[in-house]
């Protein structure tokens, strides 16, 4: 190993205080992600309030007299936008850059969610045209931010970065379910979607400042960390947009179907249980509204730190060569899958023991977080100049399967007293994750596939000199 490449490794920044770039970069995707989820959840809460038939300890009855089948269409319309916009999000993302992709539609998304109250009150239908818009935005955000760590997370530390941006989802859930209920108390409801929007218009620009789509056209990072990006992931800017994408390749490609049915069982049990849970609580063990509320956010904490923890493991392991990607991956998501199931199944069980219940849930809920770390990096690992696309079209797939939860206990749980019909859900949702964990344990991969690298040219001069620094990286910290 030559003395400067030494140097790249060992010599800290110099000059003061230096924050990484590409930390920057994974703070980015948190904020824009926090702010995603707010917006997305905004009318859940506010629907409350806003119809006349739903209105509750509130002086005047809600404005709207919308029935449930328009209830359900306003809040489902959101994600059929969703669903469209995840199968282009990636595709754009190659093709015209992750910050104008991620900037610009969280910032149209903002613009939609603030003009709903005017959608509203001028015609409801309308207001399902803003709602589903904001979805199709929000379907880019996720495959452009997968794409982003392509160019900018070397391949130890893909689970912490894309991990840190992902959680953003996690503390945007814990909270707006308190910011909403502060903001009907003491306002009205046309300022939560004024709010949730304004603050996200306000976090873009900050975005649009720090963002770029790679080290190379960033004007904040150091010349160190560039160099050491680029020698720990390899010199592929130049090839980083190909001029097709590999359709065939990917849809005949076992892993990426290892990754579908990974993340379409994990999909479907999130949806489940934030869905069926109030309902859960309420009609089987008689929690009131309040207790509901609380049992709802501690699960998302608990996620939250086992986000971090799980991928500050999962990084260590792979960066002391302790296991392998493709086996930690799997592990990861295994016991993601399994124990949230179980966990499930267990709650069918317990009684009236409403400690039990509550932990049980949480650790449902938590234990998902193992999936960030887990089949959520596969894209990143198998084929990092298409993860974005990949990315989208598993979460558009994700998304129709998650839809199928609420609807399918509707048909399940015909009486929501019967503690019987619920563990026959319970069994199902399991059922699903153990068929999803067999199925990406088989097919999924975590090594870069052939027909990723196809039409990429010749690597760099200094390959051998990379593979070193592939070896020698983390031997200190950068």
């Amino acid at each position: 190993m030559t003395d400067k490449t030494a140097n790249v490794l060992t010599e800290s920044h110099k000059g003061g205080f230096y924050i990484r770039q590409r930390y920057v970069i994974a703070a980015l995707g948190f904020f824009g992600l926090f702010n995603v989820a707010c917006m997305r959840h905004n009318l859940n809460l506010a629907i409350v309030v806003m119809v006349n038939n739903t209105a509750h300890n509130h002086t005047e009855a809600g404005t709207f007299h919308w029935n449930s089948k328009d209830q359900g269409l306003l809040l489902g319309s959101y994600f059929y936008g969703y669903a469209a916009g995840n199968l282009i999000g990636g595709w754009m993302a190659s093709k015209y850059g992750f910050r104008n992709v991620y900037g610009i539609t969280i910032f149209l998304s903002a613009i939609f969610t603030v003009a709903t109250p005017l959608a509203a009150h001028t015609n409801f239908y309308l207001a399902v045209v803003c709602r589903a818009l904001v979805g199709l935005f929000h379907g880019g955000v996720f495959p452009a931010m997968n794409y982003a760590f392509s160019n900018w997370a070397p391949p130890f530390e893909v689970s912490i970065l894309s991990s840190i941006a992902a959680s953003g989802i996690t503390v945007g859930l814990l909270v707006i379910f308190p910011l909403v209920g502060m903001i009907l108390e003491f306002l009205n409801w046309e300022a939560v979607f004024y709010i949730t929007g304004g603050v996200a218009i306000f976090g873009d620009i900050f975005f649009f400042i720090f963002a770029s789509d790679s080290p190379s056209n960033n004007k904040w990072i150091s010349e160190r960390e560039k160099l050491y990006i680029k020698k720990c992931i390899g010199n592929k800017e130049a090839y980083s947009k190909p001029k097709s994408t590999p359709w065939k390749s990917i849809f005949t490609s076992k892993c990426v179907w290892g990754l579908f049915a990974c993340h379409s069982a994990d999909a479907f049990v999130q949806n489940l249980v934030a869905v069926i849970l109030p309902t859960y609580l309420s009609e089987v063990f008689y929690f009131d509204v309040t207790q509901s509320g609380l049992v709802m956010v501690l699960p998302f904490l608990m996620q939250g730190v086992v986000i971090i923890i799980g991928s500050q493991i999962t990084d260590f392991l792979r960066r002391k060569r302790l296991i392998t990607t493709t086996r930690i991956r799997k592990i990861n998501s295994s016991i993601s899958l399994l124990i949230s199931g179980l966990c499930l199944v267990i709650t069918g069980y317990v009684g009236g023991n409403h400690y039990a219940v509550i932990g049980l849930f949480t650790a449902s809920i938590a234990i998902v977080g193992l999936a960030y770390p887990g089949y959520m990096c596969t894209p990143l690992d198998i084929a990092p100049r298409y993860s974005g696309i990949i990315y989208g079209v598993s979460n558009s797939i994700a998304s129709l399967v998650a839809f199928l939860g609420p609807f399918l206990s509707g048909y399940i749980v015909t009486d929501q007293h019967s503690v019987s019909l619920w563990q026959n859900l319970f069994w199902l949702t399991f059922g699903l994750n153990i068929t999803g964990t067999i199925l990406y344990a088989t097919l999924a991969s975590g090594v870069e596939q052939i027909w990723a690298k196809e039409n990429i040219g010749l690597r760099s001069n200094d390959d051998k000199e990379t593979l070193e620094i592939e070896k020698e990286r983390f031997t200190t910290p950068n």
